[in-house]
Order: structure tokens, then sequence, then C-alpha cells
């Protein structure tokens, strides 16, 4: 009878140790070639996705997939990766990384990447995306299905063409004239002179660079007519100026091919006040030469301790500034005159002629003894 209790109270702990060696069974993790890779289930294959300057801090996609099934929670790390559409992943870029099973990215993040890829601006392209799921480095990684989409990247930097030509300067390259971007993709603008004394062709390049010519009539094909005409004699798409010799603003757009000019006064930068002619306009007044983009450069006579500031018009307006809109400068010349109701400065060098350098775009006064 003992001998059947004894028997009775082994039972129990014999089916207990079977149930947790079946369930211990249960928990281990799967063999490499049993787990199951993850797999992107959104958004579907083919989405376009969207992108816009005006929206890059909203998501640009939320990517939902299935985790990897290791056979037990293990804690993955998911690399989300980029391709274009004919690499295999070998010069992949990683968009970031997940421990869930949700990746969202903003289309700003998504629009830089995308260009570092290769996809060219403000043009539908196409790309491949896949997940690498990893957990330590002594382990298999799993790769997803790899899911194509399509995405035109907005530009984020803007660069300057040139015009190179008789009618601008003249055909060597160091006499390029630079036409600047206005922030816009393909749009430019700028102020240039044009003659008709050494020639009258000219055309347009992306760099001051002979192997760097974007073109003339053919990519600009809406020109204002009676200002410019095709040079039907040249081998290259050059355009002929055929105006009035002068100065005009010039604006140009390549995504509608269309160049627009207008006629306007020489753009010289007055330096206006007591250090230099004076507060008043009556000739002559103090001048600088455009000699770029919003550079000018000259010889000026100043007076120690007069004041002055810019101006872009021989007037007290639209355009007048100083210390507010030009921040780098030499505190051994130029000082700003803080108990002045308006931005100006102080020269405060001994008298005499310097030479001057105004660049509006890098904010800088430069002033050096002739």
């Amino acid at each position: 009878m003992k001998m059947k209790i004894k028997y009775l109270y082994a039972l129990p702990i014999i089916f207990l140790s079977l149930m947790a060696c079946q369930e211990l069974e249960q928990l281990q993790i799967k063999a490499p070639d049993q787990v199951v890779a993850p797999k992107i289930d959104a958004p579907a294959d083919g989405t376009v996705i969207p992108l816009s300057k005006d929206n890059a801090s909203e998501n640009a996609m939320i990517l939902r997939f299935t985790r990897t099934d290791y056979g037990l929670e293990i804690g993955p790390t998911y690399t989300v990766e980029v391709d274009l559409k004919e690499g295999d992943f070998t010069d992949a870029i990683e968009l970031g990384t997940s421990s869930k099973d949700t990746f969202a990215i903003t289309q700003g993040e998504l629009n830089d990447k995308l260009l570092k890829l290769g996809l060219v601006p403000e043009t539908e392209g196409d790309f491949l995306l896949r997940i690498v799921s990893s957990t330590t480095d002594s382990m298999d990684v799993y790769l997803s299905n790899v899911m194509a989409y399509k995405a035109k990247p907005y530009a984020t930097t803007f660069t300057s063409i040139y015009m190179i030509g008789a009618a601008t300067g003249g055909w060597d390259t160091k006499l390029a004239v630079e036409v600047a971007s206005i922030g816009e993709f393909g749009k430019h603008e700028t102020l240039a002179l044009f003659t008709k004394d050494n020639g009258q062709n000219f055309r347009f390049f992306t760099e001051a660079d002979w192997g760097k010519s974007l073109g003339g009539y053919d990519v600009f094909p809406n020109y204002p007519a009676g200002i410019l005409e095709p040079a039907a004699g040249d081998s290259d798409p050059n355009f002929n100026f055929i105006g009035t010799a002068g100065w005009y603003k010039i604006e140009t757009d390549q995504t509608t091919g269309t160049i627009t000019m207008t006629e306007v006064d020489e753009p010289l930068m007055y330096l206006t006040g007591d250090a230099t002619h004076g507060w008043d306009w009556d000739d002559p007044v103090t001048s600088l030469n455009w000699v770029g983009h919003q550079t000018w450069e000259g010889d000026v006579s100043f007076t120690k301790d007069g004041a002055f500031r810019c101006f872009e018009q021989k007037n007290w307006g639209p355009v007048g500034y100083g210390h507010d809109v030009i921040s780098v400068f030499d505190t051994d010349y130029i000082i700003i005159a803080a108990d002045h109701g308006d931005p100006n400065w102080y020269f405060v060098a001994e008298s005499g002629t310097y030479h001057v350098i105004v660049d509006k775009r890098a904010g800088s006064m430069t002033i050096s003894p002739k």
C-alpha cells in the first residue's frame, strides 16, 4: 500500500515534467533555415510616394510589415534600405531602423535620401525598398521582399548657370556672366550688359566651362523676339542679340523653356553720406560698378569719422541698406553708427582713397587701401 502511494505521488511530477518539456520545445528559437523573413505589406508595390518642399515635415510613407518569425520574440532590429530600380542593394542607402512592425519617414528625409541615391530632381523616378532583419552579429540576417515605388524628388540645392559669348563680354570662359538661381528649380536671373561691339552670339552653360554647355534656342524656345534670334549660321544653338545695346534684367526658366529680358538702368551701387560725397544726390555721386551678380566694386574717397550707407539707385528709395544687410566688414575701416536711426556706418580709418567690394549675397563689404 505504501508503495502504491509513492507511485501516485510520482505521477503528477512526471506529467508536469513532460508538459514543461513540451512548452520548452515550443519556445525554442527556430533553426536558421526555418526562420520566416519579414514581409512588407504596405504601401503597395508601384505606389507613387508624395514629396513636396511645402510638406517636408509630413510623412512621405508609413511602411508596414510582418515581423520576422524566429520562433520566439527576440527583439530584432529592422533596417530599411533603398536602392535604384536597376540596383541589387550593393550600394543601398539606409533610410533608418525600427524595432516595431512599422517605419515612418518624412517627405524631407526621404527626398534627401533619394537625391543622394541619384534620382533626378523634379523628375519622377523609380526606387526599390527592402527590410533587413538582424539580431546580433553572430546570427544570420533575413531579407524581406523587395518593393518598387515611384517618387519625384524636389531640388534642395540651386546652382547658377552662365552666359558666354560675344554679346555678353566675349567667348573667353573667364568672361562668363553668372545667371543666379532664384531658389526654384530651373529658374535664374541677373542683370547683364549686352552689346554688339564684338559680335552678337552667345549661349548658356551650366558652368564656366566649354564642356558644360546647356544650350540656347534649343533649351529656351520661348525667347523675346526683337531682342534675341537664333544664330542660324552657327554650328551650336547660339542666340544672336539683336536688341538695343545696354543693360538688361534677364530671367530664364528651364521648366518652360522661357527667357524674359527687360531693359534697365546701369546697376550702380551708391555709397552716400558725409564719409563720401555727402547726403545728397548732386553729381558727382560716389558709386561702385556692377561686376557680377549682386557684386559691386570700385575706388572710393572716404573722409574719416563720416557716416554712410548703400543705395541701389541714385535716390533714397526703394533699396537702401547698411549694416542691417551687410553684416561682414572690417572694423579697422568701418563701425556701426550706433547713435543713428538708420543702419549707417562710420568710416574710422584715415581719410583717403580705398578699394571697395560689396557682395550682397555674402553680406560683406571689403575695404582695402589703394
